[in-house]
């Protein structure tokens, strides 16, 4: 494993430590963030610079940071507009705190690897609300590859939910010829075929004779570190 990997590793490893140690507790400027956010409910416009005035952040990057936390606790969600608040109290089972596995790799690209073969007994924390899914049916993937940038990056947490139908826009989890791979599925002239996003990367065909079957879809992706 290179340098950068394991510093990645190392960074996300620290991170998880933390969240486990204190999943719930808030610091200062988090709750102010907090409270600033359910006063003003239309965000967008505003810039971090003008949020970290309001909230008496030393610095916007501050204010970027803290936010991300809140995301990772389940107080925040991030579309791709802005951050919205989803829970301003504490006192129900929703943010309780439970650990769902990481299995490593899923493919983004159109060799693959057996998923046997990466198997992983590390967990990550997360809350029902950030999940918002039956969590008994959620796990996580760990990315590999490149063939779905910029959307999903290599090392990236994708949290997959266990279902065998989808969407024409979902992205999947697909077990193709015992190769998880990470691929959006679409109908061209009659065939279904396992399509990437990167425009570099050629479509694989489904054959009749492929074993294939859908492990699940793609709710969330958390970006490496």
């Amino acid at each position: 494993m290179s340098n950068k990997s394991l510093y990645k590793e190392y960074k996300l490893l620290k991170l998880l430590i933390t969240q486990m140690r204190e999943p719930l507790k808030l610091d200062d400027l988090q709750k102010k963030l907090i409270a600033f956010f359910k006063q003003n409910k239309n965000q967008e416009g505003l810039t971090l610079r003008e949020i970290a005035a309001n909230v008496w952040a030393n610095h916007p990057q501050t204010v970027l940071n803290k936010l991300n936390q809140l995301v990772f606790k389940g107080y925040f969600v991030k579309d791709n507009h802005w951050y919205r608040l989803i829970r301003e109290e504490f006192g129900s089972q929703q943010w309780d705190v439970v650990q769902l596995p990481i299995y490593w790799f899923a493919q983004c690209w159109n060799k693959g690897k057996a998923i046997i073969d990466e198997y992983s007994q590390e967990t990550i924390p997360v809350t029902a609300a950030f999940v918002w899914s039956d969590l008994s049916k959620c796990f996580f993937v760990r990315a590999k590859g490149n063939s779905m940038e910029p959307k999903i990056q290599d090392w990236d947490l994708i949290l997959i939910r266990q279902q065998a139908d989808y969407q024409e826009y979902d992205y999947v989890l697909v077990l193709h010829n015992q190769l998880p791979k990470l691929k959006k599925i679409i109908k061209e002239n009659g065939k279904y075929m396992l399509e990437s996003i990167n425009r570099f990367f050629d479509k694989v065909e489904i054959s009749p004779f492929d074993e294939t079957k859908i492990i699940g879809v793609v709710k969330k992706i958390i970006k490496s570190l």
